[in-house]
């Protein structure tokens, strides 16, 4: 897709009116952004594999994590609806580039093994030491007896479905380095919810 976008551009771009081109520039752009994150994300799998992944836990201004992750996802589905609830001015004790690719890849998932146009909804809750995190879908769920396994990496439960099996490996690998948990539950009127577990700063 990116080399077709490309080839048009290069090989003939007078004969593209201003609008096509502009299409075809913004789909190089989010093909070449998916690549990169992709990439990111199998050296992080090999490092989390090998458990020499390192940690610079600081304090990490939690909204600014998530619009970086729902940016992320709705380059893959920009009409995508995306709602974020209840983060407020909450600081986590974490690795800011760690986490932020946690969320993105569960984001990202969610965006990917639902029906178009279904939303997606990221809610943010508090305990004493804790932020609890869920991120919200309307798609088929996952049955209980197979949660664990949509936490092996390459793992897709749905073979039609687009992405390369890494993402719930990822959040669940990096959140349990930090300090934090991610588990899979129902959400009620159907749905999965991805439930993630951070430390609270402050």
């Amino acid at each position: 897709m990116i080399r077709g976008a490309a080839s048009l551009l290069v090989d003939d771009p007078d004969s593209l009116p201003p609008a096509s081109r502009s299409q075809m520039l913004a789909l190089i752009e989010r093909g070449a952004t998916t690549m990169a994150d992709l990439i990111d994300d199998l050296l992080t799998a090999v490092h989390l594999e090998i458990g020499d992944l390192d940690y610079l836990l600081e304090p990490v201004d939690l909204r600014g994590v998530l619009e970086e992750a729902v940016q992320a996802a709705r380059h893959i589905d920009p009409e995508r609806p995306i709602a974020v609830h209840g983060v407020d001015d909450l600081v986590i004790e974490a690795d800011r580039e760690h986490a932020a690719r946690a969320i993105r890849a569960v984001l990202v998932n969610a965006v990917q093994h639902t029906p178009p146009g279904s939303p997606v909804e990221v809610v943010v809750g508090t305990a004493t030491d804790a932020v609890r995190l869920e991120v919200l879908d309307r798609g088929p769920g996952i049955p209980p007896a197979r949660r664990e396994l949509a936490f092996e990496r390459f793992t897709r439960l749905d073979e039609r479905a687009g992405g390369a099996g890494l993402g719930l490996f990822l959040a669940r690998g990096l959140v349990r380095g930090m300090g934090g948990d991610v588990s899979l539950e129902d959400r009620e009127d159907g749905g999965a919810a991805v439930c993630f577990t951070l430390r609270r700063r402050g």
